[in-house]
């Protein structure tokens, strides 16, 4: 151990001549100089005897050579991230004071500087820093700013986007507000409710985005509405006059709750269907399906008797031209009134397409009793 220890110590004091003598030899380079060559400057110090082996002493004098050259390229490495990072820097002050954007060549940027900008010891060319360099960090630097400025266009698109969205949302909720009130109904004409929707403040931010798009959206709402609708009348338009079971009477003071509750006492044989009905009943969007029917029966009804029906108005304003609701394809409606027995052929019966334009369909019998 103490052998090892003398030896540990006579590697460390030679180690420590190499650092004070190399740095004083003229012409000494870590990377080409010889121990050979060295030699003789190194073995006038007792520390270099401390080391018997010339071996050892070659071995230990490369690996400081090598230890050196890695200091040296380490030190270049940090003076040329230090000066690069000083030209950004230069580069960004003109960034901020606006000579400098993401629409900038090298050539452009070169004529907006002054003679005092371009003598800055950030900006001139050095051994750290040579032309070629100042040009590939400023492509660099105009890259970041293009990129910048892309993802600046994109945030402002999408905050456009969420905006509009938003806006047409609150255009669909006056829609379905005028439904609840009766104002529109899945047939209803645009030139109808023109003029209820223009006058809402939600209608000019969408006519702003696009000049048809108010009516384009109205069109599609009341397109998807109807197609429910229809579908949701055939449904229930079974249990007006079962073949098995005593039909549905409905007349101009039949209440909504109880036109309800007739649906229901009808379905309540399946469970399924009676779910379904009840769903349809209970479903406000914006307006139940099975209201609308009801309004429907009711309105028919009136007419049969010779009174006004109770439909909404805007109902009977898309109706005005031809005056009647719409007949799916082999329904048959039971509805009574309160008068003698008549038969009803379809021509009283004639429903409007969404245009307006008359639905004419085979002639089909509607019974009412008293």
């Amino acid at each position: 151990n103490q052998e090892r220890q003398e030896r540990t110590r006579a590697k460390e004091a030679f180690i420590q001549l190499l650092t004070d003598v190399l740095q004083t030899v003229p012409g000494f380079s870590a990377l080409n100089s010889r121990f050979s060559d060295l030699r003789a400057a190194l073995a006038k110090d007792d520390r270099f005897h401390a080391v018997a082996d010339e071996d050892t002493r070659e071995s230990l004098f490369l690996d400081f050579c090598e230890e050196l050259r890695k200091r040296d390229e380490r030190k270049k490495r940090n003076k040329k991230r230090e000066t690069q990072e000083a030209f950004s820097s230069f580069l960004a002050e003109k960034e901020e004071a606006g000579t400098l954007t993401f629409a900038s060549t090298w050539e452009l940027f070169l004529s907006s500087l002054t003679t005092t900008e371009k003598e800055d010891p950030r900006f001139k060319v050095s051994p750290q820093l040579t032309d070629s360099d100042r040009q590939l960090l400023f492509a660099d630097f105009v890259i970041e700013l293009q990129a910048a400025e892309d993802d600046k266009r994109r945030r402002i698109r999408d905050a456009r986007r969420r905006a509009e969205k938003a806006q047409r949302e609150a255009y669909r909720d006056v829609l379905k507000r005028l439904g609840v009130e009766g104002k529109i109904r899945p047939y209803t004409r645009w030139r109808v409710i023109e003029e209820y929707v223009t006058a809402d403040e939600a209608f000019n931010p969408v006519s702003a985005q696009d000049r048809d798009a108010p009516r384009e959206i109205y069109e599609e709402f009341v397109d998807t509405w109807d197609d429910m609708y229809r579908r949701e009348r055939e449904f229930l338009s079974r249990f007006i006059n079962p073949p098995d079971k005593k039909e549905i009477t409905v007349n101009p003071e039949t209440s909504f709750e109880d036109f309800s509750k007739l649906l229901l006492a009808q379905a309540e044989y399946s469970a399924e269907l009676y779910g379904d009905t009840r769903r349809i009943i209970n479903r406000d969007e914006p307006v139940s399906s099975a209201r609308l029917y009801w309004e429907e029966l009711v309105s028919r009804a009136s007419h049969l008797n010779g009174r006004q029906g109770t439909q909404p108005t805007s109902l009977q304003e898309d109706s005005s031209e031809d005056e009647g609701e719409i007949i799916e394809d082999g329904e048959v409606g039971k509805v009574a009134v309160e008068s003698n027995q008549v038969e009803i052929q379809d021509e009283d019966l004639r429903g409007h397409d969404k245009g307006g334009n008359v639905e004419t369909k085979e002639p089909t019998t509607v019974s009412s009793s008293a």
